[in-house]
């Protein structure tokens, strides 16, 4: 017998494409305009009234407050009787899920995954739609590969807005029932239970993009007290040492992201898509996700090749780049954000690293150059890697391109720094801590002696 649809006025309904426990998805024509949309009506077992239906609303409200092509479009948001349904953009596609679990393998016992370039255009196509949501006060504070859909001309679209609510709804109630699944893409704060803010997002867009490149999470747990507790202390595994050729900027932007701390991930979105544009160098991010889906098989072609690539990525050698960067030396000094060219430098530096580390490479084939000068002193952290304590005489050696740079000293607020090195180029940090002063001592008629520094 066939299923008995329920029906929607202004929209005849095809079938039944999804169900969940907040809300049923349908496929419908919506008339008089022949358009194919999908309707997404709350579940009948739950009332408009219930907080469990609020998510469906925030949702409505997120995505009416957005207009970007990677955003699902919302046509209408209608509230009838005890009903309450979206109609919604149809968009013809498969999930970045489905994608990791169609990606080559490299044996049978080894997960898929997708090369540097395919994951960091996604990543890239992802940022760029969170960004514009994050500049309209919207966060996603749901994002997972199944909320990720790839489409065969190479678009993308994110999907489930969590939206602005005050409350977020626990994974029991997803359309995903599997809890440890759900809790493994959320930040630190986020398990915590406290509010999340648009760093959070970019937390989840780290998960997602190490999935990515190694074909797993970064943390694993057979419950979600185990996920959530490493999640909260656990390192991220160093992805140099799972995938030794993939290239360090793409490292060091996983890194960042994964930061434990919302303050030691990127500033805004817009930093993140930034650094992933750089990265990229200008290749097409529609050709790597065609490429992508065609080596999943999910194109019905063998693969296929960007045909917009214009520059190599970030972190790939590059002759003509290498002889450019060689014959522009320089140093440049960063006083207050005033530049100021001053003349060349070299030097040796003996670096001290965190043992065994890869992230950071201080002895480069053709090396910038980095000088700090911190008042009263402070722990030079580089890209996550704690490096030198000021003052010291020698230039530390860097690879060319972008690195993050933190002075922490225990009295005083962190200072960070993003810097872009290229070859033979010098850049000094000058920075004062606002480490508290000492209150003057009181006037005495006792003594005239100096107060020791």
């Amino acid at each position: 017998m066939a299923e008995a649809l329920p029906s929607f006025p202004g929209c005849q309904v095809l079938r039944r494409l999804r169900s969940g426990p907040i809300a049923d998805v349908y496929l419908a024509l919506q008339e008089p305009l022949g358009r194919t949309v999908e309707i997404k009506a709350l579940s009948p077992s739950l009332l408009p009234t219930s907080p469990m239906a609020a998510r469906l609303e925030h949702e409505a409200r997120a995505l009416a407050d957005c207009d970007h092509p990677s955003l699902t479009r919302l046509y209408d948001f209608v509230r009838q009787g005890d009903s309450m349904w979206l109609v919604l953009e149809h968009v013809e596609g498969v999930t970045l899920r489905t994608l990791l679990e169609h990606a080559p393998r490299a044996s049978e016992a080894e997960p898929g995954r997708l090369s540097a370039l395919e994951a960091a255009a996604i990543a890239l196509e992802v940022a760029r739609a969170l960004s514009h949501a994050h500049r309209r006060g919207v966060l996603h504070r749901d994002l997972r590969p199944s909320h990720v859909l790839l489409t065969a001309e190479g678009a993308l679209k994110l999907t489930e807005f969590a939206g602005d609510s005050d409350e977020y709804l626990p994974a029991a109630l997803d359309s995903e029932a599997d809890n440890a699944w759900h809790v493994a893409y959320q930040a630190p704060e986020q398990v915590l239970g406290e509010a999340p803010d648009p760093r959070s997002d970019q937390f989840a867009l780290g998960v997602i993009l190490f999935e990515l490149l190694v074909g797993r999470r970064p943390f694993q747990g057979a419950d979600t007290k185990t996920i959530t507790q490493n999640i909260r202390h656990q390192a991220p595994p160093q992805l140099s040492r799972l995938l030794p050729g993939i290239p360090t900027p793409l490292e060091r932007i996983v890194q960042r992201l994964l930061e434990k701390l919302a303050a030691d991930r990127f500033a805004s979105m817009d930093e993140l898509t930034a650094a992933l544009e750089e990265f990229l160098g200008g290749n097409s991010t529609t050709g790597w996700i065609r490429r992508a889906l065609g080596r999943a098989s999910l194109l019905g072609v063998e693969e296929e090749s960007p045909l917009e690539r214009r520059a190599p990525p970030r972190g790939a050698p590059s002759l003509s780049r290498a002889l450019t960067g060689l014959a522009a030396m320089g140093v440049l000094t960063l006083l207050g954000g005033v530049v100021i060219q001053v003349g060349s430098e070299g030097g040796a530096f003996s670096g001290r690293s965190s043992a065994g580390s890869r992230g950071l490479e201080l002895r480069p084939a053709e090396p910038g150059f980095l000088r700090v000068v911190a008042d009263p002193w402070a722990h030079v952290v580089i890209d996550g890697e704690r490096v030198e304590t000021t003052p010291f005489a020698e230039p530390i050696p860097l690879s060319p391109g972008t690195h993050y740079v933190r002075l922490e000293h225990p009295q005083a607020p962190t200072e960070r720094r993003t810097i872009t090195l290229s070859p033979g180029e010098s850049v000094l940090l000058d920075v004062k801590l606002a480490v508290p002063r000492p209150a003057a001592p009181a006037a005495s008629t006792v003594s005239n002696e100096e107060e020791s520094p």
